[in-house]
């Protein structure tokens, strides 16, 4: 038989009563397929010592950043071989595509109009909400903490019915294996859970405004904005990434008295350089007008808590950032913003614009920025944009793939 999980973006309380204090705490967690070798190894990247030292008799909400779940797509045998392969992301896929050939037939067969990108994402919504919803519920219960993590994949399932588990069950966990989880939809989400510190899972929420590789590479589908609303009973609200940087998600969300603005992000390019090629935009200044801007732009939102996932993978992707965690300032207060506070190639005048927020914390970049050499401002993006290049896949260099991981809080009054 089959039972119906409750992944659907309803509100739920994730705190039992309304609260007058919270620890606030962003994970830049640093992914890394080496770890996707069994659901052991996933669950411990993220069972960080740093996190239990920051246990605290207050409320506490910690939030990973988006897409957290992707490297769980190659966890076990049948992602052997795409882990070790030297390619791009999409040829990873492609040699998934032939572990899991059985179940995206099966798929496709249910599904005539969908691409095999779809299909392929359906066949693994057993393997990624396993390991996703174990590893972040366990989290919760051991932290005592709220938890906010992202991940892709469909609504879904759970079945008990033994040939479901033969069709679309994990082969590592045979034959002692008595549940699978299956795509209620044809769907695929990018969408942020929220377990409370029990471990149930208690809200999910999807993203809005997409990026051309979440269309082009993981042919996702939007969320529906009506369905984002706040978490009670502290007025909690999501805005997956690029969803900050959009003034119709913002308006939705302050128009419902939002207070905690939680951005889970995940900047696959380069941070300490340009837009592109084309752009004069340093990447850090854009971003700027993310999670600092959203302040000026609504009237509710108190505090924003940004983190952001780091680290290559494969041979074409970068991913990179630093979290932050922002307040509001009060009208006719001058924030008190050091050149520490901000972004790394930022100066206070990059920022002049931006009114009415104070930096809580920041995490330090994979170095530090040389603001205290005699050097202009373009000479220190361009030994930043050179430390870059040494971070990127195949750079050959000593620093290949050493982004920062890091943990940041704040304690903060609501």
């Amino acid at each position: 038989m089959k039972t119906l999980l409750c992944l659907v973006s309803l509100s739920f309380w994730f705190l039992p009563l309304a609260i007058d204090s919270l620890r606030l705490i962003a994970v830049g967690h640093r992914q890394s397929i080496e770890a996707s070798v069994s659901y052991t190894t996933w669950f411990n990247q993220f069972n960080r010592t740093d996190l239990y030292k920051l246990r605290s008799h207050e409320p506490t909400l910690i939030v990973f950043g988006e897409l957290t779940g992707l490297t769980s797509a190659f966890i076990g045998t049948r992602g052997q071989v795409a882990r070790a392969q030297a390619g791009t992301v999409q040829n990873a896929f492609s040699l998934m595509a032939k572990a899991y050939e059985k179940q995206i037939t099966s798929y496709l067969s249910e599904y005539p109009t969908i691409s095999i990108t779809n299909a392929l994402e359906l066949s693994l919504s057993d393997v990624m909400w396993r390991a996703f919803n174990q590893t972040f519920s366990s989290l919760a219960r051991l932290l005592n903490a709220t938890i906010v993590s992202a991940t892709f994949g469909p609504r879904i399932t759970r079945s008990t019915d033994p040939k479901d588990i033969e069709l679309y069950g994990d082969p590592d966990l045979y034959p002692n294996q008595t549940e699978v989880y299956l795509p209620l939809t044809k769907e695929i989400y990018n969408t942020a859970h929220v377990y409370a510190p029990n471990g149930s899972l208690i809200a999910s929420r999807d993203k809005y405004h997409l990026t051309p590789a979440e269309i082009e590479l993981l042919q996702l589908t939007p969320g529906k904005l009506e369905n984002n609303t706040v978490i009670k009973p502290n007025n909690t609200c999501i805005a997956i990434c690029l969803d900050a940087f959009y003034l119709d998600v913002l308006s939705h969300l302050d128009s419902q008295n939002c207070t905690i603005l939680i951005q889970p992000s995940f900047n696959d390019q380069m941070w300490a350089a340009n837009l592109s090629s084309q752009s004069p935009i340093w990447v850090p200044v854009d971003w700027a007008h993310g999670p600092l801007a959203l302040f000026e732009k609504t009237q509710n939102i108190q505090f924003s808590i940004n983190p952001m996932v780091t680290g290559n993978l494969f041979s074409d992707m970068i991913v990179d950032g630093q979290s932050t965690i922002n307040q509001r300032l009060l009208r006719g207060i001058t924030a008190l913003n050091k050149q520490d506070d901000l972004y790394i190639g930022l100066d206070p005048v990059d920022v002049q614009d931006i009114s009415g927020f104070q930096t809580l914390t920041l995490a330090k970049w994979a170095r530090d920025d040389p603001r205290e050499k005699n050097l202009t401002k373009q000479e220190r993006r361009q030994l930043l944009y050179q430390y870059a290049l040494e971070l990127a896949p195949d750079s050959k260099s000593k620093n290949e793939n050493k982004y920062a991981d890091t943990v940041i809080w704040a304690d903060v009054i609501l």
